[in-house]
């Protein structure tokens, strides 16, 4: 009881201070909402005045009068200054060059009143706003807004007085706090205004006061030494700041009032809670207090006796419930534990098992493809580590040409077990091997996971399969000899329509006389057709390089946003359609390879260009869709019939419409795109809501594993082949690398790397740019080799050393090997300084 009391007392002295801190946070939030709200009003209205005073002394000086004033002899003129808020004070007038003043809101001063001014020349020549400025024809700090006059005649100038800006301020934005006002040049140098006694500091310098010694502060003193809560502006198309303070004292003092009165309720209701917990301790904590006696001294398992029924009526049936309760418990705890040592020892022969099983095993995700884990047997006969093997996917043991044969299958409803075969592997050699694959799925952590048994088959049970592989070799050869008669067929129909135009024109031209147009226009059409014959025969043995497997590919991280702004950057047209791109900054990076992607993309944005004629927008975006990376092509256009869309990937499909007649294209393009895609593991589509109501192309890519994007050495570089030189040369030297081939990939890698081998001329961003990004994020204690083609000029091998270059080398024979001889020899001083 005397604990609980005592308790109680600290709860009610903390919820004290407590309340009184809240209070006091909340009025501080108060005023600084309306210093705030003052400073960016105040910041407001002081550009608004001086773009009145730029646009009225533009205005004036843009009217032939001033120029004609200007050239005239001095003679009667008169000029009004209006002011603008909150410049209130001031005049207006007309200097010419050397500083006599020609026509004056106010008394003409003889002379070059303004020939020593610093800021004429330059109103001579543009406009000006400059500030402060001791006006010598009033001997107030003033502020100048000048326009330039036509032919350098002059300039048209409002100089308005300082001193009145703060206290007309305070007037219209104070408010019930009485807010000062300050007005300070952007490095908080010089005041230029204040509503506290202006005529003592319009002009003064801050250095030394209060205020200048606890710059970036919220609460801190004002020039004068008292505290306030501040909050500041900028004041737009100026380099002035506008300070609005409130005073610290009234802030606080409301704060403290309300405070007192919620202490006040907090401790009446501690009296009334105390009365109520010496009513309940003495009807009910008595009788528990017994009860807990007594079950103390209870077997464990067994219902509470020997209670005392005293008490309320409720802790008695608390007694027995409780007894019951032991009880379950006891019994429920029984068989958990057995169940849990069940389960530790099944997932203990599981292990055993798999990882002593003879035959490789491994379990891989459905969804992306990954692999989860491996079994030692795996590593041995596959020659990958098992941390290689975390980084890899299934179709990395898979030969290129059997990939798209194997995700077809992949996408079709499989049974929970199932045995499939013979299937060829590839191993990490380059050998591959024939497998029969026992497969079934399983949960494996939040995955979707399959395990899969690889037996490596034999050459009796080779020579068992022979029979069956050549019946289906029959089959198949069967069936591509038709698919090449039936290809043969369309490719010779395709290559006869630009052939004929050729040759009848090429026959007009010989045969007969033709005017100098007719010439021009058959020539055209002829080169209009060979290069239709050209792009035809190029995308049909690209296309069949691709089913064929020859069509190397290597892939390696990339930023997909760099690689659509390149493409995009292709169909740039100043004067044209705009292609709207909607991709996320903090989109995951995508395991592609680059050149082929890069083709996809600009294909499907060729094609939304050239099917929608009649222009409307076109939008090409990305973002990540269940664990891979979507991009889509989206346009207004042509749009596609329903029937059509299941056809659209075939070889040489097209749409017949009449208005699709004068659109040329080989019918090859989305065929390639979908073998590029695939080879990545991803899948393309097309939809569309009928003729005339666009369409949308998307597909996806695999997004990068973690263990992908780390590595000892980057290597930032577009040329394939020379990129895997440098990586087996490092290799050869003990370190691992990773290959971005754009400098914007490189840029988001260059985090997970101790060292970099740069080519200057990628894709997209520059290497200079890119080497420039490495120093302002990892300073110089990064080495850099640079590997270029670049003749570069003695300035540019200056700029290069300067920035810390390990050092810079020409592509050629040996070069890679030189490269990583100097990155492994910075390692290795790195690691002898550590």
């Amino acid at each position: 009881m005397v604990l609980f009391t005592v308790l109680l007392l600290a709860v009610a002295a903390v919820a004290g201070v407590a309340v009184r801190t809240i209070d006091e946070q909340d009025a501080r939030q108060s005023a600084r909402a309306d210093t705030s709200f003052a400073a960016r009003a105040a910041a407001a209205q002081i550009a608004a005045g001086l773009l009145l005073l730029q646009q009225s002394a533009a205005h004036l000086a843009s009217n032939p009068q001033a120029a004609a004033i200007l050239g005239s002899p001095a003679g009667a003129c008169a000029l009004t200054f209006a002011g603008a808020t909150p410049f209130s004070a001031g005049h207006l007038d007309i200097i010419k060059p050397d500083g006599s003043v020609r026509c004056s809101s106010r008394a003409i001063a003889a002379g070059a009143v303004y020939g020593t001014a610093e800021w004429l020349p330059a109103a001579i020549v543009g406009p000006l706003t400059a500030a402060p400025y001791l006006d010598p024809a009033t001997g107030s700090l003033s502020a100048v807004v000048a326009a330039p006059v036509a032919g350098g005649a002059g300039a048209v100038v409002a100089i308005v007085e300082l001193a009145p800006v703060g206290p007309n301020l305070a007037a219209t934005l104070g408010g019930p706090r009485q807010l000062e006002f300050l007005v300070t040049t952007s490095n908080d140098k010089t005041v230029l205004a204040r509503s506290l006694q202006p005529s003592r500091w319009v002009g003064k310098p801050l250095a030394g006061t209060a205020f200048a010694g606890s710059a970036g502060q919220a609460e801190r003193p004002d020039v004068d030494g008292r505290t306030r809560l501040y909050d500041r502006s900028p004041v737009a198309s100026t380099p002035w700041l506008v300070y609005a303070g409130a005073d610290e004292g009234p802030a606080l003092a409301a704060a403290d009032l309300l405070s007192n009165r919620l202490l006040a309720i907090v401790l009446g209701g501690l009296g009334v809670m105390l009365v109520v917990i010496f009513v309940v301790y003495r009807r009910i904590v008595d009788p528990i207090r017994q009860l807990s006696l007594v079950i103390r001294g209870s077997t464990p398992g067994g219902e509470v006796t020997a209670f005392d029924r005293m008490g309320a009526t409720e802790v008695t049936g608390l007694a027995e419930d409780f007894g019951k309760l032991m009880a379950t418990m006891k019994r429920e705890l029984v068989e958990r534990l057995n169940s849990e040592q069940e389960a530790v020892v099944s997932e203990r022969n599981y292990r055993m098992l798999f990882e002593g099983h003879p035959q490789p095993m491994w379990l891989y995700d459905v969804d992306t493809l990954s692999f989860l884990e491996v079994n030692d047997s795996a590593c041995e006969q596959y020659g990958y580590s098992r941390d290689e093997f975390l980084t890899m996917r299934i179709t990395d043991i898979r030969p290129p040409q059997d990939v798209p044969k194997f995700l077809e299958l992949q996408a079709a409803v499989k049974p929970i077990s199932d045995r499939t075969g013979p299937w060829r592997h590839l191993l990490k050699d380059g050998s591959i091997i024939q497998v029969l694959i026992t497969s079934h799925a399983v949960p494996f952590g939040h995955h979707r996971a399959r395990f899969v048994l690889a037996e490596d088959l034999t050459e009796i049970q080779r020579l068992e399969l022979e029979l069956a592989e050549s019946h289906i070799s029959a089959v198949h050869t069967a069936e591509l000899g038709h698919a090449k008669d039936e290809m043969v067929t369309i490719v010779s129909h395709e290559l006869r329509t630009p052939l004929a135009s050729i040759v009848g024109f090429a026959e007009l031209l010989a045969t007969r006389d033709v005017t100098a147009a007719q010439r021009q226009d058959y020539l055209t059409v002829m080169l209009q057709e060979g290069r239709r014959l050209t792009a035809l025969v190029n995308d049909f043995l690209d296309l069949r390089s691709l089913e064929g497997g020859y069509l190397s590919m290597r892939f390696a991280p990339a930023d997909i946003k760099a690689l659509i702004t390149r493409a995009v950057d292709l169909f740039s047209d100043p004067g044209g359609r705009p292609i709207d791109i909607r991709v996320p900054d903090d989109l995951p990076l995508v395991r592609v390879d680059g050149d082929s992607m890069f083709r996809v993309v600009t294909n499907l944005l060729s094609n939304a260009r050239k099917y929608s004629p009649l222009g409307g927008p076109i939008v090409v975006g990305a973002a990540v869709a269940g664990g891979m990376v979507e991009v889509y092509v989206q346009d207004k256009g042509l749009g596609i019939p329903t029937e059509a869309l299941s056809q659209l990937f075939a070889k040489f499909f097209r749409v017949e419409s009449s208005d699709r007649l004068a659109i040329g294209g080989t019918g090859l393009g989305l065929a390639i795109c979908k073998n590029i895609v695939e080879s990545h593991g991803g899948k393309i589509v097309a939809r569309s809501d009928g003729l005339g109501k666009g369409a949308v192309f998307s597909f996806t890519v695999p997004v990068v594993r973690e263990q992908a994007q780390s590595g000892d050495v980057l290597v930032a570089e577009d040329d394939s082949g020379f990129a895997t030189l440098l990586e087996a040369e490092l290799e050869a030297r003990g370190l691992t690398a990773i290959w971005a081939a754009d400098a914007e990939t490189a840029g988001r890698l260059v985090t997970k790397v101790r060292a970099v081998v740069l080519d200057l001329m990628l894709p997209g961003l520059s290497g200079e740019a890119f080497l420039q990004h490495l120093r302002a994020t990892r300073g110089i204690g990064i080495p850099v080799v640079v590997v270029t083609l670049k003749d570069l000029a003695q300035a540019e091998n200056l700029v290069l050393q300067k920035a810390g270059l390990t050092a810079v080398l020409h592509k050629g024979p040996g070069t890679a090997a030189l490269a990583a001889n100097l990155i492994a020899q910075s390692l290795a001083s790195e690691l002898v300084a550590i």
